[in-house]
């Protein structure tokens, strides 16, 4: 991670940090014998997966856009950092309350139970940062697999033809059409083989999301559009 998305990390903290405190000061009142259920109420998030050269980071901005300041783009950059730091990542369930950790901690068991393989530590500790980001909602989380965690969030998928996404790629790294084949082909294995490591799931399973957009199709604009509709449908949310 460069300089500047490791200052982007630390302002992304710093802002669930503080948000998390108001949230918890507007809610103390609030409490009641209910809070166990409570905490498991859908909030308003998306996880958005995309194919490479599909236009994620595009229309991730275009969405976040649309709905509003109150929302925030955690991109996998981020999102991976904050797995792997210890310190962070256990200050941000600290920060939950005690019914929420003991919810997660039940979400985090169910999910990966029966799972033996050496990246269970990894898996449980990116649970840990989905979950806790989601519990403040109005998050787009971009990219590592936060669909398969958060199975209450409006999970989409972006895709595109492999002809359209060469010419992205062509364009963006000024490279030949070949290697931006070679390139599309590296990267979709890769995000292949960590949904199936991590998650044991296919990335390319259309049951695993709630909508699937082909972008090359659509166009962009037409892409954030509807996911900013499904949004409204799915969370009542007035934009």
């Amino acid at each position: 991670m460069n300089t500047a998305e490791a200052r982007l990390a630390d302002r992304r903290v710093t802002e669930w940090f503080v948000g998390e405190k108001a949230r918890r000061e507007r809610e103390y009142e609030e409490r009641t014998a209910a809070t166990a259920s409570r905490v498991q109420t859908v909030r308003s998030v998306i996880t958005i997966s995309r194919q490479f050269g599909a236009g994620g980071h595009t229309v991730v901005q275009a969405v976040a856009e649309r709905l509003g300041p109150q929302w925030q783009v955690w991109d996998k950059e981020i999102i991976e950092q904050l797995a792997h730091s210890a310190q962070v990542r256990t200050e941000m369930v600290e920060a939950l309350d005690e019914q929420t950790q003991s919810w997660m901690g039940e979400m985090i068991h169910t999910l990966f139970k029966g799972y033996v393989l050496e990246t269970m530590g990894y898996r449980r500790y990116l649970a840990q940062v989905l979950l806790a980001l989601a519990q403040q909602g109005n998050k787009i989380l971009l990219g590592r697999g936060a669909n398969f965690v958060l199975r209450d969030a409006l999970n989409v998928r972006l895709r595109a033809s492999e002809e359209c996404r060469a010419q992205v790629i062509m364009q963006r790294d000024s490279i030949t059409h070949a290697e931006a084949l070679k390139k599309i082909h590296q990267v979709d294995h890769d995000r292949a083989a960590f949904t199936r490591t991590v998650f044991n799931r296919e990335v390319d399973n259309p049951s695993e999301y709630d909508m699937t957009l082909q972008t090359d199709t659509l166009g962009l604009d037409a892409a954030a559009a509807a996911i900013v509709a499904a949004c409204q449908a799915k969370f009542e949310t007035a934009v």
